[in-house]
């Protein structure tokens, strides 16, 4: 079986090149159109059992995934010297960053 292939022996540096990025344009083509098709078979399968793909995927408004933990009470991961609390999200808070200028480091506050 012969190769559908050209042969590129013979084809110059810039001509090699100019070959490569077509290819890569076809490739990131093709993937987009598989992603596509995908994409639209899901949400079909999706619809025929009654449900959007946001709501399978956990998505919210904007298309965001929701947390899983959204609106529960976390514990500290971080205790200071006078019992302030930190959970490690969110800025951090200044008694934190204050004894960190002090040069303490923040594992010392890990809760055990």
């Amino acid at each position: 079986m012969a190769s559908k292939l050209p042969n590129i022996d013979n084809l110059s540096l810039p001509d090699l090149n100019e070959l490569a990025a077509r290819v890569q344009k076809a490739i990131a083509a093709r993937k987009d159109e598989a992603k596509a098709e995908a994409l639209n078979k899901l949400k079909a399968l999706a619809s025929a059992e009654g449900f959007s793909l946001d709501e399978l995927m956990g998505k919210g408004p904007g298309g965001r995934r929701q947390r899983s933990d959204k609106g529960m009470k976390l514990k500290a991961k971080y205790v200071g010297p006078n019992g302030e609390t930190y959970t490690g999200r969110g800025p951090t808070p200044k008694w934190l960053r204050t004894l960190e200028r002090r040069g303490e480091k923040r594992d010392k506050f890990l809760v055990k």
